[in-house]
């Protein structure tokens, strides 16, 4: 009795994983004149004050900014037509930032070291009243751009359990089951995480 080999072909064609196109590369690339990277240059100062010391702030600035620019001479600068321009931009940009800021920490000309003959008498000078409130002001700041990009929902929560209300009441106030209340204040809690860098 002969029996039929079966080709593998088809086999390693079902079995292999089908590597798909990100949705972002189905759209064109758009360049764009580098004064409007450079005009959202505030906007992207404030998203770095959330992670980086303010010695060098104005350093990972430049760098998103330099980081885009090249990004958008290479056509890696695809948007979605349907959305508007500066929010696509900016949604663009902050995964810029986020990935500027977490490697900012691990490169070696931020590890700063003083070499003392006794450290043990060394004591750092406390920082003066006004580099405490600029620093206040831009925590503020960055906070506030936060949450205005969180829901409306998790604004509510996030509010009324900065107010001290536990789960409890904020699930009455909001007429939800406590265990759902409590699962979406700790999302709404690590989305403002997220997004302030930390």
């Amino acid at each position: 009795m002969q029996t039929r080999r079966r080709t593998t072909t088809a086999v390693h064609e079902r079995s292999a994983p089908r590597r798909h196109r990100p949705l972002f590369a189905s759209h064109p690339a758009i360049r764009i004149p580098v004064e409007r990277i450079i005009a959202e240059r505030r906007w992207i100062h404030a998203l770095v004050t959330a992670g980086v010391s303010p010695r060098d702030r104005e350093d990972v600035v430049q760098a998103v900014l330099m980081a885009a620019w090249m990004a958008v001479e290479e056509g890696r600068y695809r948007p979605d037509p349907s959305v508007d321009p500066r929010r696509a931009l900016r949604g663009w940009l902050h995964g810029i930032v986020w990935r500027k800021v977490g490697h900012h920490g691990q490169r070696a000309c931020v590890r700063r070291e003083i070499p003392v003959a006794d450290p043990w008498r060394v004591h750092p000078e406390p920082p003066r009243d006004d580099e405490f409130l600029v620093a206040a002001r831009e925590r503020l700041l960055a906070v506030r751009l936060a949450l205005s990009r969180l829901p409306q929902r998790d604004r509510q929560m996030l509010a009324l359990c900065a107010a001290g209300h536990g789960v409890r009441e904020v699930a009455r106030t909001l007429g939800m089951p406590s265990s759902t209340a409590a699962r979406e204040i700790g999302r709404a809690r690590r989305r403002l995480r997220f997004l302030l860098g930390r």
